[in-house]
């Protein structure tokens, strides 16, 4: 892929590059939890001083505490959240070695493994319609039934074959 002479390549400070965060040179991205939480409470100090003044209404005081418990809630919020540095991951890892995941999207459209017993609800929760899938149902079960029948013994016809030459005696 060219590139032109005016097309400047983003620029990479302290790990965090200009292509993800536009303003990583200014190190707003280095921001951590404890600097938001400590903007944040003096925020809310700085509302509740401001309603000792000189006003004479109680619409600004109304605003100013609204404010200021709306921002206490979020720095609670942002406070308790987890700090996102766990691996989230919807199988675990303590699997024992040479595990194998089972292919679970193509048993759901196969209806094999897990889904092959489900019934008309069931299906129908997956959001599958069971008319469309009748066909992958109808031979599995004419294919057992068809196993489980043939218990007949036919006669076994015996044919000798003697080659010239040999004689049996």
């Amino acid at each position: 892929m060219a590139h032109h002479a005016n097309e400047k390549a983003p620029q990479v400070y302290n790990g965090v590059s200009e292509a993800d965060v536009p303003s990583a040179r200014f190190g707003w991205s280095e921001m951590g939890r404890g600097a938001v939480q400590t903007a944040g409470w003096v925020s809310v100090l700085v509302l509740i001083a401001y309603n000792f003044g000189n006003h004479h209404g109680h619409v600004e005081t109304i605003w100013l505490i609204t404010l200021a418990v709306l921002i206490a809630l979020g720095l609670i919020i942002h406070a308790t959240q987890p700090k996102l540095n766990q691996a989230r991951t919807v199988t675990a890892h303590n699997k024992p070695q040479g595990y194998q995941e089972r292919d679970w999207a193509y048993d759901q459209k196969t209806l094999s493994g897990a889904y092959e017993n489900l019934d008309e609800r069931q299906l129908r929760a997956l959001n599958i319609d069971p008319a469309r899938v009748a066909h992958l149902n109808a031979p599995r079960h004419a294919v057992a039934t068809e196993t489980t029948t043939r218990t007949v013994t036919r006669p076994v016809e015996v044919v000798e074959v003697v080659r010239e030459g040999n004689t049996r005696a």
